[in-house]
């Protein structure tokens, strides 16, 4: 089916609407023969006449006011079509991200962060995966992933820019039970005492709780390890240990939470710090954006929700977001 001539139907419509066919000329500088040359074709298109031209001035037949109608609605939804059109070329292109997060990030800031990075102003086309970290620097390297937010700076790697989101303590988990005894004691009199579940050595997180024990020269038989913060929080629940954790990890675990004590770690104390890593120079305008974004997030959405589980941690909250000067005090040197 051939499109229509818009244009004869806009003349015809004008000349409708004026009355005349010269001054539907003059409106679109054109001469009143072309004028009605125009109206003709757009005669010929619908196959109806749409005006009386014995008349003076032109009265349009029912089928011209007709006409005159759609065409408003036409120009109508023309503006609004460039509206749209020129909105949309103020925003930058459109790009496709393949985005790497931790389990415990993807479970609570995630959903937030994706749903605005697929639908606000940054505009990416993205495909998200969880995991653990050390999965996400493989996948990096291997170009499977554009960037990642993990708990891994990937420090030993070169040719990567990090962006800094937030860090958060590590804390203690006991059974409910047991938190009044536990509370001021020094982590090796808690550990003498309770059997210590942990996190898998291959989780960086695992990792850092191992490097935090080895610097305290602290040896605890290695019994029970997870991947999972829900795995490792239903042992605690279930009154089979104690348990070193991150905040982000407890709302993971949320619905352990009624039968968890949650306390301050025994000084010395460490935390954990998220970052966006992405390949240096693929990201530089984008990484910036997002992490500042997911650093939002995290303050408005999840921080609360994190404080209204551990109270006590609301002295801390300030110290648990990082301004964005951070990625730039973090980057390798070339």
């Amino acid at each position: 089916m051939a499109l229509p001539d818009l244009r004869a139907l806009e003349i015809a419509a004008a000349v409708i609407e004026h009355g005349s066919m010269s001054d539907a000329a003059a409106q679109f500088g054109m001469t009143q023969s072309a004028v009605s040359q125009a109206m003709k074709r757009a005669e010929a298109q619908v196959d109806v006449t749409l005006i009386h031209r014995e008349r003076r001035p032109l009265v349009p037949t029912e089928a011209g006011r007709v006409l005159v109608e759609h065409m408003r609605e036409i120009a109508v939804r023309a503006e609004r079509a460039l509206e749209e059109v020129r909105a949309t070329g103020q925003l930058p292109e459109r790009q496709d991200l393949r985005l790497g997060m931790v389990d415990t990030f993807a479970s609570s800031v995630g959903p937030l962060l994706i749903r605005d990075l697929m639908e606000g102003a940054i505009a990416l086309r993205v495909t998200a995966f969880s995991g653990l970290a050390n999965a996400h620097a493989e996948a990096l390297m291997r170009h499977e992933i554009d960037a990642a937010i993990t708990c891994d700076m990937m420090e030993e790697l070169d040719g990567l820019s990090r962006f800094g989101l937030f860090r958060e303590p590590y804390v203690l988990v006991a059974p409910a039970g047991l938190g009044d005894s536990l509370k001021n004691r020094p982590l090796r009199d808690v550990l003498f005492e309770h059997r210590l579940i942990r996190y898998s050595a291959r989780s960086h997180t695992g990792m850092q709780v191992e490097r935090h024990l080895r610097r305290l020269r602290i040896e605890h038989p290695q019994q029970l390890a997870f991947d999972t913060s829900d795995s490792l929080l239903a042992m605690v629940a279930g009154g089979v240990g104690v348990a070193i954790t991150t905040p982000l990890c407890l709302l993971q675990g949320a619905v352990h939470s009624p039968a968890l004590s949650v306390l301050p770690l025994p000084s010395p104390g460490f935390s954990r710090e998220l970052a966006l890593v992405t390949r240096r120079r693929e990201f530089d305008t984008l990484g910036p954006r997002i992490a500042e974004a997911a650093r939002g997030m995290f303050k408005k959405h999840t921080l609360p929700q994190i404080l209204a589980q551990v109270p006590w941690l609301t002295e801390m909250a300030d110290d648990m977001t990082w301004s964005p000067s951070w990625s730039e005090q973090h980057e390798p040197e070339e």
